[in-house]
């Protein structure tokens, strides 16, 4: 079980309230902006994880343009939120492959590059479905928002 979290101690001001409307099924897309240190990555690792947790058929999959640097940012950035959460001890998280596995139910977090979609395509899970897509950068993806929606 997750240890007790405060909201503010995870996720910035700006991002309560759509922090809200995805809790609540308001919204089933969240579209965020802000430059270099707006904490919106912070914000989408949080939300990433608490997706799967809330979701027990539900897995992730986190997008970039480039695959080379998916470790460095997005998976870093993953590994981020489940500490910031306390739930260290129920994620293995591996480089190869890279991705992050929820331990009590087999919910994987995939991390995906988009240099070749072809691959995307083709994942294969044990159970359930993708139900939870986190493109980072989105604006330097090839293709822009119709490319988004391909994949």
């Amino acid at each position: 079980m997750m240890t007790s979290v405060k909201l503010r101690d995870v996720i910035g001001p700006a991002f309560y309230e759509t922090h809200r409307l995805i809790k609540r099924g308001a919204i089933d897309e969240a579209v965020e902006r802000g430059g270099r240190g707006s904490l919106k990555s912070s914000f989408v690792s949080v939300e990433v994880v608490l997706q799967l947790i809330a979701h027990p058929d539900c897995h992730a999959l986190v997008c970039r343009q480039v695959g080379d640097t998916l470790r460095d940012s997005v998976y870093a950035q993953i590994l981020w939120a489940i500490d910031k959460l306390g739930l260290g001890d129920k994620f293995r998280c591996t480089q190869s492959p890279l991705q992050c596995v929820y331990k009590p139910t087999g919910q994987r977090i995939l991390f995906r590059g988009l240099d070749d979609t072809m691959k995307i395509k083709s994942i294969k899970l044990p159970f359930g479905y993708i139900g939870v897509l986190w493109f980072e950068e989105a604006d330097q993806i090839k293709g822009g928002e119709a490319a988004v929606r391909n994949v």
